[in-house]
C-alpha cells in the first residue's frame, strides 16, 4: 500500500516538472506565480507533498494541461495513502471521537507548545517551509477545544520523551508544564506516561495514533524517520490497538503521570 502511495506521488511530481520545464519555466517562478516558497515547489515535483487543488488548477492553466494535473490528483493520488502534512489525517483527527497516541520519542503534536514544535521541526530536518508546518500544527491542535464533541485523547508518553532536549531548559519547562496542565485536564485529555523500568520499553519502535469513530470503525497513522502511513487494513488495527493495551497496561495513573512531569520540570529549571 506505502509504494503504490509513492508511486502515485512521484508519478504527479515527474509530470509537474516535465510540464514545467516544457514551458522553460524556473522553480522560482512557478513559486512565486502560486505564492509558496521554491523548497515547496521542490517538494511537489519530488512527490514529498502533494499540491492543493487551486495551486494545481494554478499549474494546469500555466501549463495548458487541460485539467490533468487536478485529475491525476483526484484520480490517482488522493487515494493513495498520504503523508501526515497531505491534508487526510487532520482531516481524521477532526471527525474521530477518540485518539489512542503513542508517542516514544516527543510530546504529541496535538500537545506540543509552539516553541517546542518549532524546535522538533527544525531538528527533524524536514524538507519544508518549517513556519507553514508550526501554522498547520497550530490550526490542528484547535480539534481539542472543539465546543461540539472535541475527541477523547489518550496520550501514552515514554519517560524518555520528558528528557529529550527539544530547544533548550527553558522550551522544554513550558512544554512540560502545559502538558501537566493539559493532564489536569477533565476526561477528554489524559495523558500517562510509561515508566523506563516497564518491560514494555523493549516493544518500542515508532510512534502511532489510533482514531476511533462512533460509528465503530477505526483508522490509524504510524510514523517513521521519513514518512507515515494511514493503516486502515482490520488485521494491523488489531494489531496496532493490542500494542497500545500492552502500553498503557504499564503507564503510570493519571496524578502518578503528571507528579513524574513535574518533577521533570523542576530538572529542566536546574
Amino acid at each position: 500500500m506505502a509504494g503504490n502511495a509513492g508511486t502515485s506521488r512521484a508519478f504527479l511530481g515527474r509530470e509537474l516538472r516535465r510540464a514545467r520545464e516544457a514551458k522553460g519555466i524556473t522553480r522560482a517562478s512557478l513559486a512565486k506565480v502560486c505564492y509558496v516558497s521554491e523548497s515547496l515547489v521542490k517538494l511537489w515535483e519530488t512527490g514529498r507533498r502533494v499540491p492543493v487543488p487551486d495551486h494545481l488548477a494554478q499549474m494546469d492553466q500555466l501549463f495548458e494541461m487541460n485539467g490533468i494535473l487536478v485529475r491525476l490528483r483526484e484520480e490517482l493520488v488522493k487515494t493513495a495513502v498520504p503523508l501526515e502534512w497531505f491534508g487526510r489525517w487532520p482531516e481524521v483527527e477532526n471527525r474521530a471521537a477518540s485518539l489512542w497516541w503513542f508517542e516514544p520519542t516527543v510530546i504529541p503534536g496535538l500537545l506540543q507548545t509552539e516553541d517546542y514544535m518549532r524546535a522538533v521541526l527544525h531538528a527533524g530536518n524536514h524538507q519544508a517551509d518549517v513556519e507553514e508546518m508550526v501554522s498547520a500544527r497550530l490550526e490542528r491542535q484547535k480539534v481539542l477545544e472543539k465546543e461540539d464533541d472535541p475527541p477523547m485523547l489518550v496520550a501514552l508518553i515514554s519517560e524518555s520523551v520528558l528528557r529529550h532536549n527539544a530547544g533548550g531548559a527553558k522550551t522544554m519547562v513550558d512544554q512540560l508544564t502545559s502538558l501537566a496542565d493539559m493532564a489536569e485536564r477533565d476526561n477528554s485529555v489524559i495523558v500517562q506516561i510509561i515508566p523506563n523500568r516497564a518491560f514494555a520499553c523493549a516493544g518500542f519502535i515508532a510512534h502511532f495514533v489510533i482514531a476511533g469513530f462512533d460509528d465503530g470503525t477505526d483508522v490509524a497513522y504510524v510514523d517513521n524517520q521519513l514518512s507515515g502511513e494511514v493503516v486502515e487494513h482490520a488485521e494491523d488495527l488489531v494489531r496496532l490497538k493490542r500494542m497500545f493495551d500492552a502500553f498503557r497496561a504499564e503507564a503510570l495513573p493519571k496524578q502518578e503521570s503528571i507528579s513524574l512531569i513535574m518533577e521533570e520540570v523542576e530538572r529542566w529549571r536546574i
